[in-house]
């Protein structure tokens, strides 16, 4: 009687652990089919654009939504291409700044631009301009998307640096069609410039302070060499300080 007990036990024992065995391979089998299905279904949806300036995922055009990171990457790309450049990089940047806001505003920017005689002024005095954005603020919870954005204009002729202009503006964005020039699908509108006037940093102050005392030694010294023999050389009067201005706001 006991052994045929323990017979039973076994057989019962055995008999679970396969039902186990089988209904753990059930599940594992349903889990990767589950996944299987998952990845083809949303294969193909999120893609990369590559263009000149960098790469940019893109979701596909049937599952397509733009995010504030989108958005903050377009228009901070847009000022630094647009408002940043030197006499070797102004017709690059601008090309690809361009696709990126309507022809309205473009134009208006672009017609700044050459009545301010950048491109000109970049040749005349080796100059360029090293944009930093402050800040870019987008609302995304209502349409028509808006934002405003906040710049420093660095000025550098030749290896001096002039006092930083900033430069702000507020715009709308809307939705357009993703491609090589505009890989974020959005399209800047209704730019116009605001009131921006942050005060310099304690960095910037101590900068062009010791640049200024640099120059105002350099003249001294240029003074001194040209003066006659045996007469003290005459004060050096400051020179005015030439700036191209590459970057003022067109109204």
């Amino acid at each position: 009687m006991d052994s045929a007990k323990d017979l039973s036990t076994s057989f019962s024992t055995m008999r679970n652990l396969a039902l186990g065995s089988v209904l753990a391979l059930l599940l594992v089998a349903l889990a990767s089919g589950f996944l299987v299905y998952r990845a083809y279904e949303n294969s193909g949806r999120r893609v990369y654009v590559v263009s000149q300036t960098g790469s940019v995922a893109a979701l596909s055009a049937g599952n397509d939504t733009h995010t504030s990171y989108e958005a903050r990457n377009l228009v901070r790309q847009f000022m630094q291409t647009m408002f940043g450049h030197d006499q070797y990089t102004y017709k690059t940047n601008l090309d690809a700044a361009l696709p990126l806001i309507e022809g309205r505003g473009g134009r208006r920017i672009y017609e700044g631009f050459t009545r301010g005689q950048v491109l000109q002024n970049y040749e005349r005095y080796a100059a360029r301009n090293v944009v930093t954005v402050d800040s870019v603020l987008v609302d995304m919870s209502k349409r028509p998307w808006s934002g405003s954005v906040y710049i420093k204009q660095r000025i550098f002729i030749g290896g001096q640096q002039k006092e930083p202009l900033p430069l702000a503006a507020k715009f709308n964005l809307v939705e357009t069609n993703r491609s090589d020039a505009n890989p974020y699908g959005l399209l800047i509108t209704n730019f116009d410039y605001i009131p921006y006037n942050p005060q310099l940093t304690r960095e910037e102050q101590e900068l062009l302070q010791a640049q200024e005392a640099d120059r105002q030694r350099r003249l001294q010294e240029a003074e001194r060499g040209l003066a006659p023999a045996g007469e003290p050389a005459a004060p050096a009067a400051p020179s005015p300080a030439t700036t191209p201005g590459p970057a003022a706001p067109a109204n």
